[in-house]
């Protein structure tokens, strides 16, 4: 086969062939029988199983979304020698150990014996992570075939018993080693409190903690990886994968997803839509009272199960908004508005209507959150602290959580208010225009009560029923009562 084409693998087993033409158009088509394809996943939902070739831009949108962004891609590309916007031989150098269940390597050529994992010392550690700026990935300095989405340095291992091991040839990795942000302070203490927040306040995330020593940096649990002595890969993929967008459509604001395709792609798509759905409006509640702005289509991801996938566990997250120099916008715009500072109730009753859920319940959401994540985070702090020492940039985000919550109160009590003024309002006219009942005069010959009996005796001239609040919301609304 020529050098263009590379073997998709899932889980270990080939699934299919990736090729680039001349022209450089990306195709895929599957591999083995129809009855056997039957058995078998897809490699995305964006590409679901059949004979026919796949080919055009929704082929290299899934491929494309498992490579770096930014400028570390362009750091990566210089050191491997590679132009930047080659995305195949950038896949044919580094898809050894993908998110999700992928891997790929070239069709041509026998199989290379792979090198046995390195365990490294805490001084190796060290200097791993600090040659990162100058070798992304470690691909070059040490020959690793492993990719990872995102604009920031990141070392996929293997970590146990507080050592991390280098996994060559593209062996699966357990791990993802961050190192401190370049230019925001205390940024690993950042992720790390609030993802551990994130997790009390009820969030599923993917674990994580800060390890120290020479250099700090976090260590996060890769969700699409199951645990245990024999480590495998659990198939995953991000909305813009699904989506079939490329990395560059990844926010809202710039043509991609917004948060009400992603709940129709719960809707169409989870296992468990309705509790894929909470889960989102509880995602959005937490990332604006901490102020995550960096929200986007690949911050979201769908893990596949047995029979269906599910909402993947949340990752990523810190607040961004504490520092002057990010944009203080949000990633995703609730209910049309992305500026903080402008979210109105409206805006939040807005946001219901769009992804199709009760707006009662969103604000019951609100006003939960905005009473109870306040307390929480001082108690996170505190645990923080004591295990990981102090760091300034944790009272700057309570702070901030401070501040949301009680603007987010007064503005809930006042539509309250609102809601109580023109209930009394529309009762006061409703009495005022309401005629009093007219009794019919009895007949002569038969004995009356005296006119005041009457008139207090008898019936209202129109009885209403009361109707009860249905639990389930028909049409394409889903309750979002306790299951």
């Amino acid at each position: 086969m020529a050098n263009n084409d590379l073997e998709v693998l899932m889980n270990g087993r080939v699934a299919g062939r990736l090729s680039e033409s001349a022209a450089g158009l990306w195709s895929f088509v599957y591999g083995g029988s129809v009855a056997a394809q039957a058995l078998e996943p897809p490699i995305s939902l964006a590409l679901p199983r059949r004979q026919a070739v796949y080919q055009g831009d929704r082929v290299r949108a899934v491929f494309c979304n498992l490579l770096p962004e930014g400028e570390i891609r362009v750091r990566l590309a210089q050191s491997l020698g590679i132009s930047e916007r080659n995305d195949f031989a950038l896949l044919a150098r580094l898809a050894g150990d993908c998110p999700g269940a992928l891997s790929l390597r070239p069709s041509a050529g026998a199989p290379v014996e792979k090198r046995a994992p390195r365990q490294l010392n805490e001084a190796e550690l060290r200097n791993a992570i600090a040659i990162l700026p100058i070798h992304p990935l470690l691909a070059e300095a040490d020959g690793l075939r492993v990719t990872l989405p995102g604009e920031f340095d990141k070392l996929p291992v293997r970590y146990a018993d507080g050592a991390a091991t280098l996994m060559l040839d593209g062996q699966l990795t357990t791990h993802i080693l961050k190192p401190a942000r370049p230019g925001l302070r205390e940024s690993v203490m950042n992720e790390a409190y609030t993802t551990q927040l994130a997790a009390a306040f009820g969030l599923a995330v993917a674990p994580c903690e800060v390890v120290h020593g020479q250099v700090a940096a976090l260590c996060v649990t890769r969700m699409d990886r199951s645990s245990g002595e024999v480590v495998n890969a659990l198939h995953m993929e991000d909305f813009c994968q699904i989506a079939g967008l490329n990395p560059h459509e990844k926010f809202a604001r710039e043509g991609g997803l917004g948060l009400h395709d992603i709940a129709r792609m719960l809707r169409d798509l989870s296992a468990r839509p309705a509790a894929d759905l909470r889960a989102l409006v509880q995602w959005t509640v937490f990332s604006f009272l901490v102020g995550f702005g960096a929200g986007h289509a690949k911050q979201l991801a769908l893990r596949y199960g047995a029979h269906a996938p599910r909402l993947a566990p949340f990752f990523g997250l810190w607040s961004t908004h504490v520092y002057p120099g990010m944009n203080y916008r949000m990633g995703f715009p609730i209910g049309g508005e992305d500026r903080p500072d402008w979210m109105t109730v409206g805006r939040w009753h807005e946001f219901a209507r769009q992804i199709g859920v009760r707006g009662s319940y969103v604000i019951e959401q609100l006003r939960d959150a905005a009473l109870s994540l306040p307390p929480l985070a001082a108690e996170v702090e505190e645990r923080f602290q004591r295990q990981n020492g102090y760091a300034s940039i944790i009272r700057q985000i309570r702070a901030l959580i401070d501040q949301r919550a009680r603007q987010l109160l007064v503005s809930l009590e006042a539509e309250l208010s609102k809601a109580r003024e023109a209930e009394g309002a529309a009762e006061t006219a409703t009495a005022v225009t309401t005629p009093m009942p007219t009794v019919a005069e009895p007949p002569q010959a038969t004995p009356t009560a005296p006119a005041e009996e009457a008139v207090a005796s008898a019936p209202p001239a129109e009885t209403t029923a009361s109707t009860p609040t249905p639990k389930y919301v028909s049409g394409s609304q889903i309750s979002l009562l306790p299951e």
